[in-house]
């Protein structure tokens, strides 16, 4: 069964709180003998995250339109990370882009950087021309997979090498978009996430709880 994709609408959720962060699933084994311990990384990484989202009127009714859509947990959202702190364009609360929701569709006026050259999968390097100088700490994706910037070099005026981690989980071309505010496809933990209750002022605060879809 093809999973359906759910594009938040425009102008739509205003976030209250956000913690978006990578879980490298490390399992613990415990302490040893000699007092140390170790850890075994068994699995893949993902990107988790339980934003707090307030809904006003018309909203409420909207989001139980997409909640619906989404079908519990058998549907992905594509969804910007929004991370003020690391990235803030001036429009990041409300943030969506897309007129509408709907199966895949893209946001508008997203704001983008480039490959400056090419990048291999594995990568902990990549290179970007920008209009805005990437900070240490922010969220940034190509083909909807995030990542942290963990350093930032300026090479010339509007070109910067940046460590990454995760690394580039996909092949990066010379000229590919890479977006300055990160994008992920995100499935609900549970599949009651976003039940919204209200009383007479038609005003829910909703924590979501999401976590990074790896098959795709």
């Amino acid at each position: 069964m093809q999973r359906p994709i759910v594009t938040l609408p425009a102008d739509f959720l205003k976030f209250l709180q956000v913690d978006w962060d990578i879980d490298w699933r490390g399992q613990g084994l415990g302490e040893t003998t000699g007092g140390g311990s170790s850890t075994v990384f068994n699995k893949f990484p993902r990107w988790i995250g339980s934003p707090s989202i307030l809904l006003e009127g018309e909203p409420l009714a909207q989001w139980r339109g997409i909640r619906a859509t989404a079908q519990g947990r058998v549907g992905i959202y594509r969804l910007p990370m929004v991370d003020p702190v690391g990235f803030d364009d001036g429009e990041a609360f409300p943030f969506f882009g897309a007129a509408f929701f709907a199966a895949g569709q893209d946001f508008a006026d997203e704001p983008l950087s480039f490959a400056a050259k090419a990048a291999e999968r594995g990568a902990q390097q990549i290179r970007v021309k920008a209009d805005l100088a990437p900070r240490v700490g922010q969220i940034m994706s190509h083909e909807h997979w995030p990542f942290f910037v963990t350093w930032v070099q300026e090479i010339s005026a509007g070109v910067f090498d940046l460590g990454v981690e995760m690394p580039m989980r996909q092949d990066v071309a010379a000229g590919d978009p890479i977006q300055l505010q990160g994008q992920g496809l995100f499935e609900a933990v549970e599949g009651s996430m976003g039940r919204v209750s209200y009383g007479l002022d038609r005003v829910s605060q909703v924590k979501l709880n999401f976590r990074e879809v790896l098959n795709r």
